[in-house]
């Protein structure tokens, strides 16, 4: 009757009403029970996954990683970052550009079992090695019609368009690149995922004045566009240096713009408490995971979702909120919500198991801040395509 059995798990579906221990079973590759199956008669037993102690969930999406491995300066595999990681889903922002997506198409998307998207990259090369060159970003080289023809070639991964507003590229090109990404957008029909703070280098002496850079930003933005690094420690994000939000975000949030928490090297413990005070929450949590900078030829990641999710619960986020951020929400905005974000039956056996660890923690951000935390998350086991794997065994096939 089923291939795998998920058994005895405590499954977590938030908008489903789901919040309870039982089991899960699978056939060809889809969900096809939720309830008791202990006591059922099978012709042939099913494998089954003891999840006993542990929480399942429809499997993690990691929105925003850097997936294009020796192509970029700070690149890993999608599967280190992704099924090896708890996650079975990625989307890869903005590695790759119309002229260089068939490359990462041949040799990220088609040979991962994550499942890979794409938000394309306005620029024509995406972050190549050499990305800090201001000249890579420039408006020069931008072609908008090649970007909305990319787009429609591979509607099935490209979900949408990386760009920036940030305090280098404004400092040299003002908002140019953010309008051409917007009429891309438009043309496309897809999101615009805008990432803040600082990234380009510039000369210091011209420097925009940090608060004039998120007012004006949000006025390119349409209703599903995501604003990235919410959290970030770098001037000219959505907090102004006078520690409030700028009221034009609020305003473009109550418009339907999104946040995302984008982690990696720019979250600051400090900056996200004075944004919770606020009431402002983020819509969705992703790593921005980084391979090592230091070290040019690594391709090691040494963060992921599931830390970015336990700082975000020593600061006070419900579980249940962190689910839904890295499943349902996310699933919606790649529109793959009809088949994945959620345990339903007929839904794509996705699967992600993971436990909480009670202990005294200590959690540091890239500010040198630190907080203490009372939980961790560790993810345990993926199930992809209806197959499940422990992590503990994909990391041991790495080493092989």
């Amino acid at each position: 009757m089923y291939d795998l059995i998920i058994q005895g798990g405590r499954v977590m579906s938030p908008s489903d009403g789901l919040d309870t221990c039982t089991d899960i079973g699978i056939k060809d590759g889809r969900i096809a029970a939720i309830g008791s199956l202990a006591d059922k008669a099978y012709d042939a037993p099913p494998n089954v996954v003891d999840a006993r102690g542990k929480i399942v969930t429809a499997g993690f999406i990691d929105f925003h990683v850097h997936g294009f491995a020796y192509f970029t300066d700070y690149g890993t595999y999608p599967d280190d970052v992704g099924v090896k990681s708890g996650v079975t889903t990625v989307v890869d922002q903005g590695s790759a550009g119309y002229l260089t997506f068939p490359a990462f198409k041949k040799f990220m998307v088609d040979e991962s079992r994550t499942r890979v998207f794409s938000f394309l990259n306005i620029g024509a090369v995406g972050t190549i090695k050499g990305s800090m060159l201001p000249a890579l970003h420039s408006p020069a080289t931008v072609d908008v019609a090649q970007v909305v023809h990319t787009i429609e070639q591979y509607p099935e991964i490209i979900r949408g368009i990386k760009t920036h507003a940030e305090m280098g590229g404004v400092a040299l090109w003002g908002f140019e690149v953010l309008a051409l990404a917007k009429q891309a957008s438009r043309e496309a029909k897809v999101p615009c995922y805008v990432h803040t703070g600082k990234l380009i280098p510039a000369p210091s002496t011209a420097w925009p004045d940090p608060d004039t850079v998120m007012p004006r930003a949000v006025t390119f933005l349409d209703p599903g566009d995501i604003l990235t690094h919410c959290f970030t420690g770098h001037p000219g994000g959505i907090l102004h240096s006078q520690g409030f939000v700028h009221p034009a975000v609020r305003e473009a949030l109550a418009a339907g713009v999104l946040l995302d928490v984008g982690y990696g090297e720019h979250f600051s413990f400090r900056v996200a408490e004075t944004v919770l005070d606020q009431g402002v929450r983020p819509h969705i949590v992703s790593s921005d995971v980084h391979a090592l900078f230091n070290r040019p030829h690594s391709l090691q990641a040494t963060y992921g979702l599931a830390q970015a999710m336990s700082h975000l619960m020593a600061l006070g986020f419900p579980l249940t909120e962190l689910v839904e951020m890295v499943t349902e929400r996310p699933a919606a905005i790649l529109r793959i919500d009809d088949r994945v974000g959620h345990i339903r039956i007929g839904y794509d056996a996705d699967l992600t198991i993971f436990s909480i660890t009670e202990g005294e923690y200590t959690f540091r951000d890239r500010w040198g801040d630190v907080r203490p935390g009372t939980q961790l998350i560790r993810p345990e086991s993926v199930v992809r395509h209806g197959h499940a794997s422990s992590i503990e065994s994909l990391a041991m096939e790495s080493l092989v």
